[in-house]
């Protein structure tokens, strides 16, 4: 008996010869950390992000951890960690010596240096003061420490930190952390069975992982749950039932949705409150996502861009079949086969200036880039009605009358600007009403030239267009550069009688502990008048229910929206609202490549838009449009934009601000004492 102990005791009395070493090294190599601090210490905790219906979005953190007060860890799991890791926690002052003893000994046998035989103490100091480093020095500082610890804490404490502090694997730090993302469980849910596969994973997290390597995770289950029996805490009973449970791993967290508003989130915060707070502070962001909304905007996307990006490629090798020198070389521009389709999407409440949807791009893995608030390009047509704006503000009317007809401008001494139409046709004398419902660029080019350049730049910047706006008559046809959200902000003065919401996408912040450290409430800015606002809703309605979007007017009548594309159908736009949510929406590659002729913005963009806004038409219904005070309407001939009888055929009714009413048609159909009848 005296022989088997021999090397024990002498073992023993070599590591006391070692710490006593170590304490010279400590002096000479400077003094140990200040374990006084843990009496206050917060672990990191991560940042939690959750959508307007209080789901949680995502997080941001350095390690992934919940903390949780020893009182609401199951005593069961405590227990298990405790009869794995460390029976004789509650008895030993920070270092077990039978136990040091015993695995050096093994040690001494295996012929190499392991990190056997630390107390839970010890561990719980090796994560908050030391490197991995595997050294003399280190372990004897990590037991000097584990002294002290013992000191100023609890063995309460003590267990509470290791419990929340433990890293068990997959990047998870924590019981209640590694209970959601092994079982997506609460700890106070667990069975016995999954309290042992927890607390087999300190040892090794990556040899004993459950979803990797199960048949050593059962093995070690199986001897946690023995000493479990041998320790007390459970009867053989327990031990046996647990050990025959069946273990149902919870499935892997599919891709988050919103993850370039969640970037868009992250940015802000880190900017505002700093890394620290970001990243180690704990924040609760409440947000305005709506999830149905947001996830139906991202699978639109990708659908209708797929299926669109296979077109524009079976359109390509066709051309590149006919495009074949002699010699075989091809001669086509093969780039749109190498580059994907891109796309964005901003969805707005109304009523609050809310944002319900942001997509970026079809794959935030692939690229970070946010096209929605970030990607400036040229809207085309999409601009067209902050021209009429400027127009309707200046004291035109729907039914004024302008020329689609072909037009020269002297662009320098060499050269004349001649536009064009898409079509290459021309209506000749038509409304502002029908010239916008229908895109028309000569006519719009002619009306900037009437109002002037600088009356429309002054409107852009009051609907909220940030980017320089050149000073030349091509505006009219969208040659500057924006984005989505610009435009967005812009079109959202509209449908708001000129009352442009402000965009929010954070409700509120706090701290852990219920702080408001930010709050935001819906405020809006008056950027036009009621009047204006109001008639370029009822002409933007009119771009559905007879115009270039009219692929939209199956959703019903309170509708208001433009299309827009530009040159050799780079770009391709839709930017449209009901009464109460305004969606956004831009498709092509983010470089300027064709996506070939016919890619329009009612072909590539329009259809996404419709997706989105069939959805939000059900959750955020809304009436008619409010009618702005000094409105009135009367009835006019589209071809000639005068007051006609209301028998006469294809008339129609027009808004007007006070005073702007057209005249007769004729002497005859102006009865001097019914002059006023058909104005309403």
């Amino acid at each position: 008996m005296m022989r088997k102990l021999l090397p024990v005791v002498i073992i023993a009395a070599l590591f006391s010869l070692g710490v006593v070493a170590g304490v010279g090294i400590i002096y000479t190599f400077g003094p140990l950390p200040d374990v006084k601090s843990l009496q206050e210490f917060k672990p990191y905790t991560s940042t939690k992000v959750f959508d307007r219906e209080g789901n949680l979005l995502g997080e941001f953190a350095l390690e992934r951890r919940d903390t949780i007060p020893l009182s609401e860890i199951p005593e069961k799991l405590a227990e298990a960690f405790i009869a794995a890791e460390d029976s004789r926690f509650f008895k030993h002052g920070g270092i077990d010596f039978p136990g040091i003893a015993r695995a050096l000994l093994t040690d001494l046998k295996r012929m190499k240096f392991s990190q056997g035989g630390s107390t839970i103490t010890q561990q719980l100091v090796k994560l908050l003061f030391l490197t991995p480093e595997k050294s003399i020095r280190r372990k004897v500082i990590e037991m000097l420490l584990a002294m002290k610890v013992e000191k100023y804490l609890t063995k309460k404490q003590i267990l509470e930190l290791y419990l929340n502090q433990i890293y068990l694997g997959n990047g998870v730090y924590g019981v209640a952390q590694a209970a959601r993302a092994y079982f997506g469980k609460d700890v106070k849910d667990l069975t016995l069975g999954e309290m042992a596969i927890l607390a087999a994973l300190p040892r090794s997290p990556g040899f004993y992982d459950p979803r990797k390597h199960l048949d050593r995770a059962l093995i070690r289950r199986r001897y946690v749950l023995s000493r479990m029996v041998e320790e007390g805490f459970i009867t053989k009973e327990e031990a046996a039932k647990a050990a025959a449970e069946p273990v149902v791993l919870a499935e892997r967290k599919r891709e988050k949705i919103g993850r370039y508003f969640l970037e868009y989130v992250r940015t802000y915060v880190l900017k505002k409150y700093g890394y620290d707070a970001l990243y180690k502070g704990g924040l609760l962001i409440y947000t305005t996502l709506d999830p149905d909304i947001q996830k139906m905007a991202e699978e639109s996307l990708e659908e209708r861009l797929s299926a669109l990006e296979e077109k524009i490629r079976d359109d390509k090798l066709k051309e590149i079949s006919k495009e074949v020198s002699p010699e075989g070389d091809v001669l086509a521009d093969m780039t749109v086969l190498e580059e994907p389709l891109e796309g964005a999407l901003l969805s707005v409440d109304l009523k609050t200036g809310e944002i319900l949807a942001m997509v970026g791009g079809r794959d935030f893995s692939r690229s970070r880039f946010n096209r929605a608030v970030m990607g400036k390009r040229q809207p085309g047509s999409a601009f067209k009605p902050i021209i009429y704006a400027a127009a309707i503000d200046a004291g035109k009317t729907p039914a004024d009358i302008v020329e689609d007809l072909p037009v020269e401008f002297v662009k320098n001494e060499m050269e004349n600007w001649r536009p064009s139409n898409y079509d290459g046709k021309f209506l000749g004398k038509i409304t502002l009403r029908e010239a916008l419902a229908r895109s028309r660029n000569l006519a719009t080019i002619r009306l900037l030239n009437e109002i002037g350049i600088s009356r429309a730049q002054r409107m852009a910047k009051r609907l909220g267009i940030e980017s320089p706006i050149p000073s030349n008559l091509s505006i009219a046809l969208g040659s500057l550069s924006v984005t989505l959200e610009e435009l967005c902000r812009a079109y959202s003065a509209f449908p708001t009688l000129g009352k442009q919401p402000r965009f929010l996408f954070i409700r509120k912040i706090t701290t852990s502990d219920g702080r408001v450290l930010e709050s935001n409430s819906p405020t809006f800015r008056k950027v036009l008048s009621p009047d204006t606002a109001y008639i370029m809703t009822y002409m933007l309605q009119s771009v559905i229910t007879s115009g270039t979007g009219r692929r939209a007017r199956f959703l019903g009548k309170n509708l208001g929206g433009k299309t827009g594309t530009t040159n050799d159908y780079v770009d391709a736009w839709f930017i449209g609202f009901s009464p109460r949510v305004l969606t956004g929406v831009w498709v092509g590659y983010d470089r300027p490549i064709s996506m070939g002729r016919g890619r329009t913005g009612a072909v590539a963009a329009l259809p996404v838009w419709i997706d989105v806004m069939k959805r939000a038409l059900r959750k955020y219904p809304a009436g008619r449009f409010p009618l702005a005070p000094g409105i009135v309407f009367a009835r006019i001939d589209p071809k000639t934009g005068l007051r006609a009888a209301s028998a006469q055929a294809g008339t129609i009714m027009v808004p007007f601000k006070l005073g702007t009413v057209p005249p007769w048609q004729s002497r005859s159909e102006n009865p001097s004492l019914k002059d006023q009848e058909d104005i309403l």
